[in-house]
């Protein structure tokens, strides 16, 4: 179990997978010190109150996380992104796992639908709750899915399916305002979000199968300064160091580090 400042993480599989290459990615943001999205077609996330970044090591990988307060969450224009058909990953943290505490919100802050954790689990409330419960401060990977074609909603937890639903009622479509609310409570009954950490949220615009969901890798390792510039290469080695640095990189992505 790795550390983060004082806390535990739970259960991530698959650290360092491949992305699947027919994933189409729309929007995603690693929280190296910036709301963008490393997709710049993507908007910023807007924070409703601005929250800090901290280093952290989540599955033995050291990263840079952002912390949250209690209903200080954030907000992502969606316009263009998705629709009723997607499928949306975060991997984060909540200091406060009693009751319900909000992860999703697609009714702009309307009404009391979407996902939540309650008690720790997953909860789509209130249509479905499944997985183990995970402890306060505790990270994890929780992946929501909607298929437009036969309303089903999927929820996984740490890369493994826990709950579907038909969601016949629409409760998982984003409102025509566009916006999905990420941490931040509703109106409809307040006091149900928490303060916490998060450390990746990643956005298809399709519906990502078992195996893909279980192949998601969102922590994004730290990269440490350059110590030392190295000097001038030798003009005839040019063209054969920069094939080897191009096969080391790739080399380097396609490793897994150890949990």
């Amino acid at each position: 179990m790795a550390t983060l400042a004082g806390t535990t993480i739970a259960g991530l599989c698959c650290l360092g997978a491949a992305l699947p290459a027919k994933a189409a990615v729309v929007a995603n943001y690693e929280f190296q010190n910036t709301l963008s999205s490393t997709i710049l077609t993507a908007p910023d996330l807007v924070p409703f109150v601005l929250g800090t970044y901290a280093p952290a090591v989540i599955g033995g990988t050291p990263t840079t996380v952002y912390n949250f307060g209690q209903n200080e969450g954030l907000s992502l224009d969606t316009t263009g992104l998705i629709s009723d058909n997607y499928t949306i990953a975060a991997l984060f943290s909540f200091n406060n796992i009693s009751n319900y505490r909000k992860i999703l919100d697609f009714k702009n802050l309307t009404k009391d639908r979407g996902l939540y954790t309650f008690e720790g689990q997953l909860n789509f409330f209130d249509a479905a709750i499944g997985g183990p419960a995970v402890g306060p401060g505790t990270f994890l990977e929780a992946v929501l899915t909607r298929d437009s074609s036969t309303k089903l909603v999927s929820a996984y937890f740490d890369g493994n399916l826990v709950f579907s639903f038909t969601d016949s009622s629409s409760d998982g479509v984003i409102s025509v305002d566009n916006l999905l609310n990420i941490f931040q409570d509703d109106a409809d009954v307040g006091g149900e979000s928490s303060s916490g950490s998060v450390a990746g949220i990643r956005i298809f615009d399709n519906v990502l199968t078992d195996a893909e969901v279980a192949d998601l890798d969102l922590i994004t390792p730290s990269v440490p300064p350059t110590s030392q510039v190295p000097g001038p290469l030798p003009l005839l080695g040019v063209g054969a160091a920069f094939g080897w640095s191009r096969r080391l990189r790739s080399r380097l992505r396609r490793s897994t580090p150890t949990v």
